[in-house]
């Protein structure tokens, strides 16, 4: 008996907690490719589709590189759902896409084009024809176990202004 719990245990866990993935306010109504870190995706189709929309749409794209498995991450969109002005900002500056990086898929065929990142969460800035414009460690958001909402309000605003 005890040998069926364990795994019935985590199967639920880890059921629930790509069930939440997807279940943040700022990223409602957004595509799948802004939702959860999923490592069935294809970032190099995702970022194509977000280049499109940034175009129409007249913003930027955010690739956001993390994974369900990180803390800050989960962090990040805890952070954002409790500040949904910023959300809303930033919504408004990017489109966002986040792309997995775990042990199972680390999309290092994709990531290889930008520089290379020391921690995640991490951004990468681009145009809408896909020029990097920044490459950030969002480690300079953080204020104690969250994020900074002056900072943040910051970034969103120097991205903004930038062309």
């Amino acid at each position: 008996m005890k040998r069926l719990l364990l795994p019935l245990m985590l199967g639920t866990a880890l059921f629930n907690g790509a069930a939440q993935a997807a279940d943040h306010l700022w990223a409602k109504g957004l595509p799948d490719y802004s939702q959860g870190y999923d490592e069935q995706r294809d970032p190099v189709k995702d970022l194509a589709a977000a280049s499109v929309r940034a175009e129409q749409e007249g913003k930027k794209v955010l690739l956001l590189v993390g994974g369900e498995w990180c803390s800050w991450c989960q962090e990040m969109n805890q952070f954002l759902d409790r500040e949904p002005k910023l959300a809303s900002q930033f919504n408004q500056t990017f489109v966002v896409v986040k792309v997995n990086v775990s042990k199972e898929n680390k999309n290092q065929a994709f990531l290889k084009a930008y520089p290379e990142y020391l921690g995640v969460p991490h951004f990468y800035v681009l145009n809408d024809k896909g020029k990097l414009l920044e490459s950030f460690n969002t480690g300079l958001l953080e204020k104690g176990k969250s994020y900074d909402k002056e900072k943040f309000g910051k970034f969103i605003a120097f991205l903004t202004a930038r062309g």
